[in-house]
C-alpha cells in the first residue's frame, strides 16, 4: 500500500522528469534548426561554386584564365562538398536522434502524461 507521502514524491519525480524530457527535446529541436539553416546555406554555396566553374571550362569564353582562377574555384568546390556532406550528416543524425527520442518518450510516458 503506498501512502501519500510516496504518491506525492512520485508525482514529484513524474513532473520532473516531463520537464526534462521537455528541456532534451526542445535543446534537441534547436540544434537540428541550426544545423538544418547551415546545411541549407552551404548546399546554396556550394550550387554556385559549381555554377561558377562552369565559364572556365573547355570551349566557353574564360578558358582562357582557367590556371588563375578557374582551378581556384573548383578547390573551393570540392572544399563545400567535403563541408556539405558532413552537414547534411550531421543534419540526418540529430534529426534522426530526435525522432528516436520522441518515439521513445511517448513508448515509455507514463499514462496520465501522454497527449
Amino acid at each position: 500500500m503506498v501512502n501519500k507521502k510516496t504518491k506525492a514524491y512520485l508525482r514529484e519525480t513524474a513532473a520532473d522528469e516531463r520537464r526534462q524530457v521537455q528541456e532534451l527535446e526542445a535543446d534537441l529541436e534547436q540544434r537540428l534548426r541550426k544545423w538544418k539553416r547551415g546545411t541549407v546555406w552551404l548546399g546554396i554555396a556550394l550550387a554556385s561554386s559549381i555554377v561558377g566553374v562552369v565559364p572556365f571550362l573547355y570551349g566557353y569564353p574564360l578558358h582562357d584564365y582557367w590556371d588563375a582562377i578557374g582551378k581556384k574555384i573548383l578547390v573551393l568546390s570540392m572544399c563545400l562538398l567535403s563541408l556539405f556532406m558532413y552537414s547534411v550528416g550531421t543534419t540526418y543524425n540529430f534529426w534522426s536522434y530526435l525522432r528516436t527520442t520522441k518515439n521513445i518518450h511517448r513508448k515509455f510516458a507514463p499514462p496520465d502524461s501522454r497527449p
